[in-house]
């Protein structure tokens, strides 16, 4: 018998911080399951390989220039994983396919009408994960500074908070791209009827809201939770100190060539030698001025939500209203870590990088190999220097600052 409606092409579009690696390490963990529940999950390699591949047509992410017109040939990795979600949407007991990357939230509208096209003969439905800004700003710009970014925290707030200037200030294209969740919303309803936009909220921290989470998401699916397994997960932030040397290192040319080899060197680094430091150093806070922002952020979301979207999970996990438990930086400026923290951090990660040279083979120069001199300015120099070596194999390599 023919089906009365189309298979669903289930989307989870991010937005990014908001437990994203974790509901993907649950859903690849539970694909036999999901399967057996009429989903089909693809292999989370493939969707990251066919979605960064499809938002390189002009015009799809934001931030690109042109339109993105009819051009999904230049995109086959995106093409074949549509082709399959439909072929496999024809045997019997299949509901659909459900795939999960985040960056999926960096579509322009014109780049979500070209994916709704890709996907011509499944029923599409997009989720939306939110997560209170007062802490997802922080853990945004902790993110960026992982992957190669320099901008500081400081300015990653006040970019938020700076509103449509020309040219827009550091920080906002950042802020714009991974955390304007109103932008996000309105560029999927334009191509997803409120009852095929869902917004999950994420529970506000405690021991249980991972699990809750992924409840709400399973409810979502219409899976029962009970029949899933919930395996240990874990991917925790640098402290501030670590987060404000890894942008003070990115700043001093960390990061030459391909970003491939930065991130395999970089990701290695800082989760041996300065996640263990994240306990006894601080965090980012937002100042008075970003979290009013933030809340203001929060009540604009859960207003469009209602119109344009369908809500699962508890609208006071987005707060409109400052938490008088909430200690605030005050003013429009957050706070620098303590200089004590950077300075520890470089001296993990220098050792660290040290240690990496010489399993690599590599034959550093005794100048490199000294001890830190006193001072910031001085010791991310030849921090840079020597994670610097380590990325590109070559003991000459001296970083170059970053122009701007």
């Amino acid at each position: 018998m023919t089906p009365d409606h189309d298979p669903v092409l289930l989307l989870h579009v991010g937005a990014m911080k908001t437990g994203t690696t974790y509901l993907q390490h649950l859903l690849q963990d539970n694909r036999a399951v999901l399967e057996d529940a009429g989903w089909w999950v693809p292999e989370h390699k493939r969707v990251v390989q066919a979605t960064r591949q499809l938002l390189e047509l002009e015009g799809v992410a934001l931030g690109s220039s042109g339109a993105a017109g009819d051009r999904l040939d230049a995109a086959p990795k995106w093409v074949a994983l549509m082709d399959e979600a439909r072929e496999r949407s024809t045997r019997p007991g299949c509901r659909g396919a459900v795939l999960s990357m985040e960056f999926l939230s960096f579509m322009t509208p014109a780049g979500a009408a070209l994916l709704r096209d890709s996907a011509a003969g499944l029923d599409l439905h997009a989720v939306l994960t939110v997560r209170d800004a007062v802490h997802a700003l922080p853990s945004q710009w902790q993110s960026l500074t992982r992957n190669g970014q320099d901008l500081s925290w400081p300015d990653f707030a006040a970019g938020a908070r700076a509103g449509r200037r020309r040219p827009p200030p550091p920080g906002r294209p950042a802020f714009r791209r991974t955390q304007d969740v109103p932008r996000m919303l309105r560029t999927w309803s334009g191509v997803c009827r409120p009852e095929r936009l869902t917004v999950v909220t994420v529970p506000r921290r405690s021991d249980a809201s991972r699990a809750l989470l992924w409840s709400r998401v399973c409810e979502v699916l219409g899976v029962e939770v009970a029949a899933t397994e919930v395996t240990a997960f874990d991917n925790p932030q640098l402290g501030y100190g670590s987060c404000e040397l890894m942008r003070l290192v990115n700043a001093a040319g960390l990061a030459p060539g391909s970003p491939r080899p930065y991130r395999k060197v970089v990701r290695r680094l800082t989760k041996e030698h300065l996640l263990p430091l994240r306990t006894e150093q601080s965090r980012p806070r937002v100042d008075e001025a970003t979290a009013a922002f933030a809340l203001d952020l929060n009540a604009r979301t859960l207003a469009l939500v209602t119109e344009v979207a369908t809500l699962v999970g508890d609208p006071a996990d987005l707060p409109t209203e400052r938490d008088p438990d909430l200690v605030l930086d005050p003013g429009d400026t957050p706070a620098p870590p303590p200089e004590a923290e950077v300075l520890r951090a470089a001296t993990a990660l220098h050792a660290g990088a040290l240690a990496l040279c010489a399993e690599l083979g590599l034959d550093v120069p005794d100048d490199v190999r000294a001890p830190l001199p006193d001072g910031v300015s001085r010791a991310i120099e030849k921090v840079a220097t020597v994670v610097g070596i380590a990325i590109t194999g070559d003991v000459s390599h001296r970083p170059r600052p970053r122009s701007g």
